[in-house]
């Protein structure tokens, strides 16, 4: 368990964090500048916060009132970085017995050949860092660090260079590392995708606060507040009034819709916030069963975005059935082979269902 309260003061903001991160991995979510990079380098005493205490298995590497500040070969962390910062000129069984000391000479080639095996790089021994590929590279940085039995493994954006084919190789990598090594883990990432796969629990970061945290389902589904789900990937966003609500449901008048939402803890007329995610919006197949479906609008294509896999669709509402004023209502995605299937290419007129689950209030 990693336990860390700091506060440390930064060109634009202050960071000024408080988390405890258990066993597994925890991601360090948030957009650029959030703080995330400094957090680790802060738990790795590369740098020094202003105040606070870092508390790794319960013993103090940081105690800013007490004066104590272990560095960073007594902390026992290993630290994998984007930038591989491998030795050029060694060799990549040197370069990974490189933070071996009071070994033998023959306890550390054994000690590295488990070590290559470990990450399917058996035979590579003698080959230089520029012999290597990219994901190559990154797997003997890894090596190097874990042949140390770390205590704990820090990875900033680890892998935010390489392809999508070589990061998916290395994510299984991680995954099995979780379970082997059975150690807390701080996984720095701004990619929201990897996060979720690889994560136990998300902390999200922005301008140095933390601002949820959690499982990746809860924090991706269930975020308290529109900042977060904004930083999750969240895009339809409304404010509606209570029109009543119960242990079962709870009724929005959202724009001149009325919705069915899941039941949450608010007042008779409020108003509030809530967020509808994209990939949650369902087109109704016009060949399908008939009868109404739950909180069923219809309206008109009126744009469309693609990367080739994936379908944004942008639909604008049929007058007096509008959720809010503009070019728009809902933004929905769907994958390519769903878009093709159904045939919107020819056909821009839709009806759609939002699942009350769909419906997230703040």
């Amino acid at each position: 368990m990693l336990e860390l309260r700091l506060r440390k003061r930064l060109k634009n903001f202050d960071l000024n964090l408080a988390l405890s991160a258990p066993k597994g991995i925890t991601a360090l979510f948030g957009p650029s500048g959030a703080g995330k990079s400094m957090t680790l380098a802060c738990v790795a005493g590369l740098a020094q916060p202003d105040a606070g205490r870092i508390v790794l298995n319960g013993e103090v590497l940081f105690d800013a009132d007490r004066n104590i500040n272990r560095s960073p070969q007594r902390r026992w962390v290993g630290y994998v970085m984007q930038d591989y910062l491998l030795f050029p000129h060694m060799t990549v069984a040197q370069n990974i017995a490189f933070g071996l000391t009071r070994r033998s000479r023959a306890e550390k080639k054994d000690i590295v050949a488990d070590a290559l095996r470990r990450i399917g790089l058996a035979g590579f021994e003698r080959r230089l860092p520029a012999e290597l590929s990219g994901g190559q590279q990154q797997r003997v940085a890894l090596a190097r660090t874990l042949v140390t039995n770390p205590r704990m493994l820090l990875l900033d954006e680890p892998f935010s260079a390489l392809d999508e084919s070589t990061r998916a190789r290395l994510h299984r990598d991680v995954l099995r590392l979780r379970a082997e090594l059975d150690i807390p883990i701080l996984f720095v990432t701004h990619n929201l995708a990897e996060a979720y796969r690889l994560a136990d629990n998300i902390a999200v970061l922005e301008a140095g606060h933390l601002l949820q945290f959690g499982p990746p389902e809860t924090v991706i589904y269930h975020p308290t507040s529109r900042t977060i789900a904004k930083l999750t990937g969240g895009s339809n966003f409304f404010k509606g009034r209570v029109v009543a609500h119960s242990p079962a449901e709870t009724v929005l008048q959202v724009g001149q819709v009325q919705l069915v939402a899941p039941p949450a803890p608010v007042r008779a007329e409020a108003v509030v916030g809530l967020s509808i995610r994209a990939e949650r919006v369902m087109l109704i197949r016009k060949d399908g069963p008939g009868g109404r479906r739950e909180n069923q609008v219809q309206g008109h294509i009126v744009n469309e975005l693609t990367d080739g896999f994936n379908y944004t669709l942008f639909l604008r509402l049929d007058d007096g059935r509008r959720l809010q004023k503009g070019g728009y209502d809902l933004e929905i995605k769907l994958p390519a082979y769903v878009y093709e299937r159904l045939g919107i290419a020819h056909e821009k007129r839709w009806a759609v269902t939002i699942k009350r689950r769909a419906i997230h209030i703040f």
